[in-house]
């Protein structure tokens, strides 16, 4: 089985939530997002370093989904403290060709849940951990997972199996 480890960085995001939604939002509450991804790295290349340094040169291709509100913990919750928002993540990484990377064109499907703190207006835990759930072509078998590091640069680490 092939493993490939890439890292790519989120460029040009669209469709984040707005700043006047209701506080708490309401359970069932969703924004849908897309945005460019870049290829930062893969094995021990980077950018000026096996890969070129101009970033058109790099584009990987598109990241598109959904993330909703399933849950709002409250007293008594038998797995969180009070005030977590409870969030589903469904979204398409959507890749092209990439001349001399394992990037290939083909799609990559991922699931999972991501915890906001509503007292501390931070992500819960991380990194979040999405699951690789599938994809297309040579990613049909595609299986693994997603690490959203929220750093500076806000990369994601995809460890994909095929």
């Amino acid at each position: 089985m092939a493993k490939i480890k890439i890292v790519v960085s989120v460029i040009n995001p669209i469709g984040c939530p707005s700043s006047n939604r209701p506080i708490p939002p309401p359970v069932g509450d969703y924004f849908d997002f897309t945005e460019d991804v870049v290829l930062k790295r893969y094995k021990k290349k980077r950018p000026g370093h096996g890969l070129p340094t101009h970033q058109a040169d790099r584009l990987a291709g598109i990241h598109s989904g959904t993330v909703t509100l399933l849950r709002i913990t409250g007293p008594g919750d038998r797995f969180y403290k009070p005030g977590i928002y409870v969030y589903q993540y469904v979204a398409t990484y959507k890749f092209k060709n990439l001349a001399k990377t394992p990037l290939k064109k083909g799609q990559i499907t991922g699931h999972g849940l991501a915890l906001f703190d509503s007292t501390t207006e931070t992500l819960f835990e991380l990194p979040i951990r999405y699951a690789i759930t599938g994809g297309t072509d040579v990613y049909a078998k595609a299986r693994g997972k997603i690490l959203e590091l929220h750093n500076a640069t806000n990369d994601r680490e995809l460890y994909i199996e095929l």
